[in-house]
């Protein structure tokens, strides 16, 4: 479809569709479109400064070798595929995140198995319920990203777009059942908080690794692994599950915490490289957006097998713009490598909420207007549906408003 005001970009819009990019300078005013494009951008460069240290303690942990080195081998390595195998790697995306849910449920139900023998007792606090709302909007909020990017794979018939809906609904449905197993499970074996070990290093030091490379004394104590002490480290859940199944009075479980691992750098691996590979398909909607296609003629690797045809002026401004945005995960990562969390929770959230609540919310209300009525679509939704379309931006809206209640509340402590 084709906004009249903007139709002398048609033929630019008709290239790069479908992306967030090219979304917004459809369905958003003038002004609203940049900011939308630079939420998108920040939302997903935060979520992969999350994962880059989520990876980085995953393959640190499982190898043993030091958090801080493990960062920028586990940035530029996805970086490169990402960037400069991004034709090759988008068609298997979808394979690899079906692996990665064979694997995570694989995962929860041996955790379960092992949380049902331990049973840690788990103490309620509803205070906190807060961080789990804003930890779920960044599950939810993340499928918006990667859509435009698997839609594009998709032939424009009615029973591709139905399958495509019922999956993306099976997709979430399984991800909500698999993550509150998990947390189950990982309640179930990780104490809330921490018990005081003896400061005897020979006795308590064998059984804490130390991630960070930091002293681990606090005190006149040892803080034994937690989910709490994990929290103020910046660590990912897994590492106190590793440490207590691998050490200790359970160590007789050191299978499931190299199964855990395994899963755990699997995972991360194919979410950095889905939101990345989001991130640098937004960044070639920008690039396309405002290039003139008569300039060059797109080439393919595979017809002309030549790499000098294959490297075009625009392909190389696509991949300096993704390189610099890459180079930006790297350097925040690096700067602040105990800030999965705070950077998850409160950057992340923020932009996504915003991009979905706010930006998504105007674009549906666009397209249920009578000025698209008369469009003929393969598929369309229910008439029903439209009375539903109101939960998306209420719900993202108020979580918009909490993140910045949340955000003024921790650095006022």
């Amino acid at each position: 479809m084709v906004v009249p005001s903007r139709a002398y970009k048609a033929d630019t819009i008709k290239r790069c569709l479908p992306n967030l990019h090219s979304l917004g300078e459809l369905l958003l005013p003038c002004f609203l479109r940049q900011l939308f494009t630079a939420t998108v951008l920040l939302s997903l460069l935060c979520v992969l400064i999350s994962y880059a240290l989520a990876g980085s303690q995953a393959f640190a942990t499982l190898f043993n070798i030091p958090y801080i080195k493990m960062i920028p081998a586990f940035c530029w390595t996805w970086t490169f595929v990402i960037v400069f195998l991004h034709s090759f790697i988008q068609p298997i995306i979808s394979v690899l995140t079906f692996l990665k849910g064979t694997l995570f449920t694989a995962t929860v139900a041996v955790t379960l198995l092992v949380g049902l023998k331990i049973q840690n007792p788990v103490k309620n606090d509803y205070s906190a319920i807060g961080d789990s709302f804003l930890m779920s909007t960044i599950a939810l909020g993340g499928l918006m990203n990667v859509m435009p990017m698997m839609f594009a794979k998709l032939k424009q018939t009615r029973d591709e777009i139905i399958g495509f809906n019922v999956s993306i609904f099976l997709g979430l449905t399984t991800c909500v059942i698999l993550n509150l197993l998990w947390c189950w499970s990982i309640l179930a074996i990780v104490p809330q908080r921490s018990t005081c070990l003896s400061t005897n290093i020979n006795e308590s030091l064998h059984i804490v690794f130390n991630l960070m490379n930091e002293s681990q004394i606090h005190g006149k104590c040892i803080l034994s692994p937690s989910l709490k002490k994990a929290e103020m480290n910046g660590e990912i859940s897994t590492i106190p599950l590793s440490q207590i199944l691998e050490n200790g009075e359970y160590n007789y479980f050191q299978y499931v915490a190299f199964i855990v691992q395994l899963f755990i750098i699997t995972s991360i691996s194919v979410s950095f490289m889905t939101m990345g590979s989001a991130l640098h398909h937004t960044i070639k909607g920008v690039v396309d957006s405002y290039w003139n296609p008569t300039l060059e003629a797109e080439t393919s690797l595979r017809k002309y097998g030549n790499i000098f045809e294959y490297i075009t002026a625009r392909r190389i401004a696509q991949w300096i713009g993704s390189l610099i945005i890459f180079s930006i995960v790297f350097g925040i990562a690096m700067s602040n490598p105990k800030g999965f969390k705070s950077i998850l929770e409160q950057a992340a959230s923020l932009f996504q909420n915003i991009e979905i609540g706010l930006f998504l919310g105007i674009m549906i209300y666009k397209v249920s207007s009578r000025e698209y009525n008369h469009y003929i679509l393969p598929f369309q939704l229910p008439r029903w549906f439209l009375y539903l379309q109101g939960i998306i931006p209420v719900y993202f809206l108020f979580a918009v408003v909490y993140d910045i209640y949340h955000i003024f509340r921790s650095y006022l402590k």
